[in-house]
């Protein structure tokens, strides 16, 4: 995975209505982290909290394996070899959460690889993930006895994944979970953020059988101003021409992040500031469970700060590159996932312009994840059109190559070029020579490969209508969830709930593992550059008010300069 920072392929005199010869620079295919997280349907503002989050998984009980499903041969040997822990008959009194502070584990997989063969859990609050691997029990009812905190920066849902591997670990003493590893049901719940009472209760799961015990209180915080020593610098994940992005500790809860880092002079020197901070409030606003989620922003005199929640499971573009395309069961998912994704934002009047593999992320358990808002338009009503000539040339829609004004629909049209892109390794009007991909953008008939069955095609025929007046979605996402591609597979309330597991699970070493990241730039020495001559007037420091909070994305601003 690349989290990259350049420069967007975008109108700025060298692009024009007229000529559209110029092809953007390679570097122009940018990815980057960004917004949201789980919960309300729609265009629900994320509810202002502040906090830390203590979380307790204790123990399950009646886990069971898929019906039809066999225990895996190495698990068995393992039972086998291994008398069943004394730990599951400890639990006659439910432990409580401790109020002490936690000291500082310099992983959140824990050392308990021992016991590989019993159950583990990804507990996840959001996006930010842990992998508890088991300390006792058996394989119906195996015994964690984990506690952990989460910043609280919004209302979000807690979800609790069990697994149970399909081989053994491969990486030394971190735990690690496969992709072939085996989904034994999962939950999901929204924490009393209110109350501040211990909440102690078995919820059954979904998807599955049994129950998993869980403990959860809430302590609300009075906002303290963030700065970069509020976090340890891990490892550099991505660069770009305005700053880079580091995986940092946040040093007091010591949650795993993506640290964005933005240099203020280039950003003015280059007229970027207005789309910069459209980003900002894009961020601050969305809270869906299929977009990055933001969860603090500062700034120091130099640089502007954003801090995202770490996603680690790869680029979409990285995933379909290694496999050249996707089966239509996958690829159904992924689009369904990102439907809701830009049905979020539209019902914020933000249209996204900039949908592609590279911008998808797959979280920790196989969930889509949309980031990179550099691109986004605000105040795009229903009826509103604009003309800024941008994107990534393969998925240009016609009305934006014609230069006649375009509205939310251009989201619609990424999306099937998208779906026509994992269900066959290419998008629909690709061509080496970029003039001639803008002509079969405008012009070409729609082709499929054989093996596009009847209900992509109709749906893909119909998203790709060169006609945004006749363009499957014009009248909202309802009317492309009711086509019969989704309609009869999915069920969208389940799927916004996390409750339909992901076709395709990532292997990764743990919630904090760097290993789809670019080793150019993980093998850097992380460090918080220093600025020389960025001596910037007050006037120009006043265009980034607003811009920093520390408790909330919907909290009073922190810190100017």
């Amino acid at each position: 995975m690349s989290w990259k920072i350049g420069k967007k392929f975008k109108d700025s005199g060298l692009l024009s209505s007229k000529s559209h010869t110029p092809s953007p620079a390679p570097e122009s295919r940018s990815t980057t982290p960004t917004p949201g997280n789980p919960q309300p349907e729609l265009a629900q503002k994320p509810v202002a909290r502040s906090g830390i989050l203590r979380i307790r998984v204790t123990a399950g009980k009646g886990l069971s394996l898929p019906q039809g499903v066999p225990v895996p041969q190495c698990v068995q040997t393992a039972l086998q070899q291994h008398p069943t822990s004394a730990l599951s008959q400890s639990l006659s009194s439910s432990p409580r959460i401790s109020n002490q502070r936690q000291t500082a584990n310099p992983r959140d997989s824990l050392q308990r690889k021992q016991l590989w063969w019993l159950p583990y859990v990804v507990l996840e609050f959001d996006k930010n993930e842990v992998l508890v691997d088991a300390l006792g029990g058996d394989l119906a009812n195996p015994v964690w006895m984990y506690s952990t905190q989460f910043d609280v920066s919004r209302s979000s849902e807690i979800g609790i994944s069990a697994y149970l591997r399909s081989a053994p670990p491969k990486h030394g003493d971190v735990a690690d979970m496969s992709s072939s590893d085996l989904n034994l049901g999962s939950i999901r719940f929204t924490p009393d953020l209110v109350t501040n009472r211990l909440n102690d209760e078995w919820i059954p799961l979904t998807s599955g059988s049994g129950a998993i015990h869980v403990q959860v209180s809430f302590k609300p915080t009075v906002g303290q101003p963030l700065t970069i020593d509020s976090f340890e610098l891990l490892k550099v994940i991505g660069k770009g021409s305005f700053g880079k992005v580091m995986q940092v500790r946040k040093r007091d809860t010591l949650r795993i992040y993506a640290l964005k880092t933005i240099r203020k002079a280039h950003i003015v020197s280059r007229s970027e500031v207005t789309h910069t901070l459209a980003e900002r409030t894009v961020l601050a606003q969305v809270n869906s469970p299929f977009i990055v989620p933001l969860k603090f922003s500062f700034q120091s005199k130099e640089k502007l700060y954003l801090v995202l929640a770490f996603v680690n499971g790869g680029e979409l573009f990285h995933h379909l590159q290694r496999e050249g395309k996707f089966n239509e069961t996958r690829s159904r998912f992924y689009a369904a996932e990102l439907l809701l994704a830009l049905e979020h934002l539209h019902g914020f009047n933000v249209v996204y312009r900039d949908l592609k593999p590279e911008n998808i992320l797959l979280d920790y358990t196989g969930h889509i994840a949309l980031c990179d808002f550099g691109l986004c338009k605000l105040n795009m009503s229903a009826s509103e059109t604009t003309n800024t000539f941008c994107g990534t040339p393969e998925y240009l829609a016609p009305e934006l190559l014609s230069g006649h004004g375009y509205t939310k629909c251009v989201d619609w049209w990424t999306l099937g070029v998208l779906l026509y892109e994992m269900l066959t390794g290419l998008p629909p009007f690709y061509d080496e020579n970029t003039n001639e991909m803008y002509r079969k953008i405008l012009s070409d008939p729609l082709r499929f490969p054989d093996e596009v069955g009847p209900e992509a095609r109709s749906l893909l025929t119909r998203l790709l209508d060169r006609d945004p007046s006749r363009r499957l979605g014009v009248n909202g996402a309802q009317e492309i969830k009711d086509h019969p591609f989704f309609s009869r597979h999915i069920d969208f309330k389940k799927l916004l709930q996390k409750k339909i597991p992901p076709p395709f699970k990532p292997a990764v070493a743990s919630a904090i593992d760097t290993s789809n990241f670019d080793e150019e730039f993980t093998s850097e020495v992380p460090q918080d550059s220093v600025v020389a001559d960025s001596h910037l007037s007050q006037t120009v420091q006043q265009q980034f008010e607003g811009f920093s909070w520390s408790v909330s994305p919907l909290g009073e601003s922190v810190g100017r300069y």
